[in-house]
């Protein structure tokens, strides 16, 4: 009995010493947000949504700051402004930093929410992902994230291949095929689904106030800038039917919060974009250095 149970514990040692080897392999490639949830807390961030993630480059913003900058931002379903996300970046947020600068992006779907009342939090998806599970996000390995949040078969984390990237510094680098017809059919779905969630979200309150809450916690640690990037026109036409008085919405905000907002709606002939929402990384370069140059005139 006494032998059984020492090889069955070496036994079970073994398989937690290899999963843990496999955790301590995961990087930018194993998935889109793994990454985020293993770097140091951080004094200077990008937040937002998708756009955010793929769109405002840490690396070219760096010399107009004058400091590293950390992209922590997500996705649509994970990181709209609310309880989950504001406890996220709380936890990210390195508490003793003073002089950090924030980038806060905006548009109408991460202050919208779907379902019968969209001021239920409790109906506030994000919530219940890792976004609202995680106690840390700066653990590496993440074995919390990897034992309840890792989608996919453990194995691949050494098979490495990703049609994405998330750098270092949080920036989400993605591949696609970028020839013309590649790029209609993915702004052409895109277009429809958009179209298709219209009749199930609507404006948040509570979401809007959660916004506000993340610009009055973040400016007790620095400078906070709001910046609401663009996207292709027949994106920002289904945007405008979300949310028609949206940027009257964040120019009051911006002014009662006293701090500056960039809006760049309305170029989206001057870029490049993989799919009508998020810019491909040549123009996210651009717009990361149009942001950084307004920035540095503030």
């Amino acid at each position: 009995m006494k032998r059984f149970l020492l090889e069955s514990s070496l036994f079970a040692l073994a398989i937690i010493t290899s999963v843990y080897f496999v955790f301590l392999q995961a990087d930018g490639k194993s998935d889109p947000f793994y990454l985020r949830t293993t770097t140091p807390k951080q004094s200077a961030m990008i937040l937002g949504t998708s756009k955010a993630a793929q769109g405002l480059l840490p690396e070219i913003l760096k010399p107009y700051l004058q400091k590293d900058i950390y992209n922590f931002s997500f996705t649509v379903a994970h990181s709209p402004f609310g309880p989950a996300y504001l406890s996220a970046i709380e936890k990210k947020l390195d508490g003793i930093s003073k002089n950090g600068v924030f980038i806060v992006t905006v548009d109408p779907w991460s202050i919208s929410s779907d379902g019968i009342d969209p001021n239920d939090e409790s109906q506030f998806g994000e919530s219940k992902s890792f976004m609202g599970t995680l106690s840390s996000f700066s653990s590496k390995p993440n074995v919390s994230y990897m034992l309840n949040n890792y989608g996919d078969n453990y194995i691949k984390i050494l098979l490495n291949f990703s049609q994405m990237e998330v750098h270092r510094d949080g920036w989400l680098e993605v591949f696609p095929p970028m020839d013309s017809t590649s790029v209609k059919s993915r702004i052409a779905e895109n277009i429809q689904e958009q179209k298709a969630k219209l009749k199930d979200y609507n404006f948040s309150q509570i979401r809007f106030d959660y916004l506000k809450k993340t610009i009055e916690t973040l400016k007790t640690h620095g400078k906070v800038y709001l910046v609401r990037l663009p996207v292709d026109n027949r994106i920002a036409a289904i945007e405008a039917r979300l949310l028609p008085d949206f940027d009257k919405k964040i120019d009051e905000l911006a002014k009662s919060e006293a701090v500056p907002y960039l809006n760049l709606m309305n170029s989206d002939t001057k870029f490049t974009f993989t799919d009508g929402i998020h810019l491909y990384k040549d123009s996210a370069k651009d717009v990361s250095a149009e942001v950084g140059n307004w920035i540095s005139k503030q």
